[in-house]
């Protein structure tokens, strides 16, 4: 592995040199050695900078937008050391250091073992000071008010008002030491006005405003929706027209209630669903399990209801309530109908916090009415419920209700995602989650709706026997390659 060398006294740097002589080590800047190639030594560099600036000024800490990426930017890096004098350190052309004068005690913070950084106190402070006149803005120290707002909401969100006061009771007590008494002077305001003590005249970037009018909303869930909303725009999908017909649509929300809870963990035998839905039967010790399934099933199946899709926030979120309080009628201890209170998560993905639940819901409209009506608006309101989270348990079931009130309202096909295909789905939310990348989970949603419109859903006996011959109703890893075969006849072209 290369290394960097420093010589800890004169004895040592003469055999650095020696070896610097006989081609072992190359000199990058006086009292600096590697053993790495010339074409490695920009990525060691970067990569162990705070050890380069530990052997420079052992009292320095990492400050302004350091303090916050604790990286280099565009191959810079700015600190604070006790020098009297602004200073610019070049190491091998590939790391620019940055040496602000300043205090190095107050209000820092552990970083690295032989580096400290500003703490939150001092690199808000620090951000809110002017850059410096320069034709380049890229090396400009501070991140500005803009930046620092969102950084507060931020705070904010993760660790409440209380954790939001403190840090402005540090940033006063210590700015006039630190010589940053003006910017405290912009730090004040914008705390008071997300904390509603103050104006909200004082804040400029939109987050910060939702905040301080009690709507907060987490802004990078909107830039996802965002994201996913162009993306819809960029894509072509052949619409799948849908007649009306009394008893397809009763037999096709049979499989939609019976494939969305059974994705969801309520498992039972076709035989069992039916039982539950057509003959209003309760199977033996699995009463709520029953009733999940004929609570799906009785708003699946009616028409009107399906028909409604929203037209403003209130009315999103009241439909939201009443569909989720008739989806969990059964269920009191998981508050139907209630938004979260407590902050859910999936494996490592946390979702909306509560508190910004309903400004992410409202922040989430202004896409959605600008797609086309059917399944372009069907997947972005499924990625909304879905990221979102906004009730303790039934999320998944809703989020499928919804997309399908969308296809409804739009006289498409509504679409089934059977448990073979399960897999699929769930990998195309975590693209779009994780990566923000859409096509795979519009593809899975695409190919569901021309499956699900391929099906003789007049005929009940004939509809069951293509699911089961198509093997949709098995777990992925029994039924995919048949299922596949079926899907792969209904190819798009996605970006």
């Amino acid at each position: 592995m290369n290394k960097l060398y420093f010589p800890s006294d004169s004895a040592e740097a003469k055999r650095l040199a020696k070896r610097v002589g006989r081609g072992q080590l190359k000199r990058i800047r006086n009292g600096i050695y590697t053993d790495a190639p010339w074409d490695e030594i920009a990525a060691l560099v970067q990569s162990r900078w705070y050890d380069i600036v530990d052997y420079l000024y052992k009292d320095a800490i990492a400050s302004h937008i350091t303090a916050v990426e604790l990286r280099p930017i565009d191959g810079r890096v700015f600190i604070t050391a006790n020098i009297k004098q602004r200073k610019k350190i070049t190491i091998a052309d590939v790391l620019t250091i940055e040496v602000q004068p300043g205090d190095t005690q107050r209000l820092t913070e552990a970083f690295v073992p032989n580096l400290r950084r500003s703490a939150p106190a001092r690199y808000l402070l620090e951000n809110l000071q002017s850059a410096r006149n320069t034709a380049n803005k890229l090396q400009s120290k501070a991140y500005g008010r803009l930046w620092v707002e969102g950084e507060l909401c931020k705070i904010l969100a993760r660790r409440g008002e209380a954790e939001l006061n403190k840090i402005r009771d540090l940033a006063r007590e210590h700015a006039r030491a630190l010589k940053l008494e003006k910017e405290f002077e912009q730090l004040d305001p914008l705390v008071s006005a997300l904390l509603s003590t103050k104006p909200a005249e004082h804040l400029k970037t939109p987050q910060a405003l939702a905040i301080a009018r009690k709507q907060p909303y987490d802004s990078e869930r909107i830039r996802s929706f965002e994201l996913l909303a162009d993306y819809l725009h960029r894509c072509e999908l052949d619409p799948k027209a849908y007649d009306y017909s009394a008893t397809a649509w009763r037999n096709l929300a049979f499989y939609e209630s019976y494939f969305s809870n059974y994705i969801e963990g309520t498992e039972f035998l076709i035989d069992e669903a039916e039982d539950i839905v057509f003959s209003q039967k309760i199977i033996d010790h699995r009463d709520q399990d029953s009733h999940d399934v004929l609570s799906v099933f009785d708003l699946v199946q009616d028409y009107q209801e399906m028909s409604i899709t929203p037209t403003s926030t209130d009315e999103f979120i009241s439909l939201l309530s009443q569909r989720h309080k008739a989806l969990l009628q059964q269920r009191p201890e998981k508050r139907p109908g209630e938004f979260k209170t407590k902050a859910n998560k999936a494996g490592d993905s946390l979702f909306v916090l509560p508190e910004q639940v309903e400004g992410t819901l409202a922040q989430a409209l202004t896409a959605y009415i600008t797609l086309p009506e059917g399944l372009h608006r069907a997947i972005y309101m499924h990625f909304v419920i879905t990221e979102v989270h906004p009730f303790d348990d039934g999320n998944g079931r809703l989020a499928r209700i919804m997309m399908n009130a969308e296809l409804a309202r739009a006289e498409q096909f509504k679409l089934i995602v059977p448990t073979v295909h399960r897999d699929s789905y769930l990998n195309g939310l975590r693209d779009a989650t994780r990566r923000q990348k859409f096509r795979t989970m519009t593809k899975v949603f695409s190919d569901l709706q021309a499956y699900t419109a391929s099906i003789q859903w007049s005929d009940y006996a004939e509809a069951r026997a293509t699911l089961e011959r198509h093997l949709a109703d098995k777990l992925p890893d029994q039924g995919v390659p048949t299922f596949n075969r079926q899907i792969s006849k209904f190819r798009i072209n996605l970006p």
